[in-house]
């Protein structure tokens, strides 16, 4: 392990290697100054050689701690809680001693509570400091005044060397942590740019997968388009009811590889298509108008998948039920919301209906009855005019 820039390999996260290395130089930087401040209280302060010597023996044993364990999180907890009670040792009990560096020494402290145990804890010893230091001006000061004798040169020049050393360490420790924000800030960088990279590439690998099934739904249809061809005219009929309803799925699918949102689908846009799909697999009605109006501009994937099939065979009921003597048909579709979790769909032609013969399949009738109750919701018939009442399952 280097001696300045400790090997933090070991550590995945790029936030417990930032802070393993504050703590690793903030032990390194106090080893220094109590290294220095040890033997110069020896010729000037005897009484403070022993604060003195403990924090110089707490931060060399934390290097050692650290080297081996590598953990760090203790050593903040220690530093908090050895600091506190040295400092305040040292200012009610020592007082023959000035005691202007030790409240440097608190500031310092604090700053290790805070940065390096979180603001909760950083709190908790801002309160304890200032019972502590209450505790100093109403009870000790004046004794401490009393007490404190005139100042050799020697003494005061041991002095300003300990508050010097006492400003380089809280500059230093702020300098670490602005460089631990720094170190964070561009490990998260690379973690999101690595993030991005990554989402687009999921996105692209959907939307090939989108892309995939879409192009197998075509296959189907087409097979099923092939063997029509062998069947009887009614047989012909189901086999297009079929196709559609495949179809249906396959344009949800084709709309989500080709737009950026994958998981909503434009609403308006997907009607549309699936009426043009339904007018071209049926050459006999090209003259239908359609008349989309919707409050709503996407559908998420939950909701659009029964919806779509909903869809499917109401439009196909029109076409097989309603356009069958008409040249010129309209188609008029509203949808609104009524909240976030409901849909109103109104489906209505201007088609001349028959009603099925007894022998004839309900089947249609009955599917639409099966979506509206997987959308949760309920619906009337007027004829030709359907009003349903749906929930947005992705709300």
């Amino acid at each position: 392990m280097l001696f300045f820039t400790p090997n933090t390999n070991e550590l995945t996260s790029f936030y417990d290697r930032a802070k393993f290395v504050l703590a690793w130089r903030i032990s390194l930087i106090f080893a220094i100054v109590f290294a220095i401040l040890t033997p110069l209280f020896t010729f000037t302060s005897l009484e403070a050689l022993l604060p003195t010597s403990l924090a110089f023996t707490i931060a060399v044993a934390s290097l050692i701690y650290m080297n081996k364990t590598k953990k760090y999180k203790p050593l903040f907890w220690i530093y908090s809680i050895s600091g506190t009670l040295l400092i305040h040792f040292s200012i009610n009990f020592i007082l023959n001693f000035t005691h202007y560096v030790d409240f440097l020494w608190v500031i310092a402290t604090m700053l290790i509570s805070f940065v390096g145990l979180g603001r909760r804890v950083g709190f908790v010893f801002l309160i304890i400091h200032s019972i502590l230091i209450g505790y100093f001006y109403f009870f000790t000061l004046n004794t401490h005044i009393s007490i404190l004798s005139e100042r050799t040169f020697l003494e005061i020049v041991g002095d300003y060397i300990e508050i010097l050393l006492a400003l380089f360490s809280i500059g230093y420790i702020l300098l670490q942590y602005l460089k631990m924000n720094e170190y964070s800030e561009l490990e998260l960088k690379k973690t999101n740019k690595q993030l991005v990279e990554k989402n687009n590439e999921n996105i692209v690998l959907i939307k090939e997968v989108h892309h995939r099934v879409k192009n197998n739904l075509q296959i189907i249809i087409s097979l099923l388009r092939l063997q029509k061809n062998e069947l009887t005219e009614e047989s012909k009929i189901k086999f297009d009811e079929a196709i559609n309803r495949v179809m249906a799925m396959s344009i949800i699918h084709k709309k989500l590889y080709q737009t950026e949102e994958l998981s909503k689908i434009d609403i308006e846009s997907y009607i549309q298509d699936l009426i043009n799909e339904i007018i071209s697999s049926l050459s006999t009605y090209n003259n239908i108008k359609t008349n989309i109006k919707t409050e709503i501009d996407s559908i998420g994937l939950k909701t659009i998948v029964p919806f779509g099939l909903l869809m499917n065979e109401l439009l196909s009921n029109s076409f097989k039920h309603a356009f069958t003597d008409i040249n010129n048909g309209i188609i008029n579709i509203a949808i609104s919301s009524n909240s976030s979790s409901d849909l109103s769909l109104v489906y209505s032609d201007n088609g001349s209906w028959k009603d099925p013969s007894e022998n004839s399949s309900q089947f249609g009738l009955e599917l639409i009855q099966v979506l509206t109750d997987q959308l949760e919701g309920t619906f009337n018939r007027n004829e030709s005019e359907y009003t349903f009442n749906l929930q947005n399952l992705d709300n």
